[in-house]
């Protein structure tokens, strides 16, 4: 067991459990509708699938994934110069869109609009809204192509 700092998380969804401090994600204004939650974690899930757990608010947490190759061919923008992520142009990225999960999974959809970008250097992030006709917030998370072949497999 490593002797880095641990910080006891307690999530209504995953009951309590530890995290390294240096694991910790700072969005210093927060997400979109939730300013006050600004520590989160991100927590491994069935693939592509990932958790985005708030620290400051137990019963907060996103389904994620991971958008980076989505968004570079789409042509997001990274937020360089961004005073809350502090993202320079030579730093590393993270990208994720925030999942809605619909009953019949063939209909969940992913926020385009809204992508979180995280510095990997400062692991501090910022939700940008993107003011483009392209950019969804919902849009299919399953190509037709995607849902054809998960039929066959079945």
């Amino acid at each position: 067991m490593s002797d880095a700092p641990t910080l006891l998380i307690k999530s209504s969804r995953f009951g309590e459990f530890e995290v390294a401090l240096d694991s910790l994600i700072q969005f210093p204004s927060g997400l979109i509708g939730f300013s006050k939650s600004q520590q989160f974690v991100m927590l491994e899930h069935k693939q592509p699938f990932n958790w985005l757990q708030s620290i400051d608010e137990p019963e907060l947490a996103f389904v994620v994934i991971d958008g980076f190759e989505l968004s570079q061919q789409l042509g997001m923008k990274p937020p360089f110069g961004d005073r809350d992520s502090d993202l320079k142009e030579e730093d590393e990225y993270a990208v994720m869109l925030i999942v809605t999960v619909r009953p019949d999974a063939k209909d969940s959809t992913v926020n385009l609009k809204a992508p979180l970008f995280v510095n990997l250097r400062t692991r501090r992030g910022v939700q940008i809204i993107f003011d483009d006709p392209r950019f969804s917030t919902r849009h299919p998370l399953w190509t037709e192509e995607e849902l054809k072949e998960s039929e066959k497999k079945e």
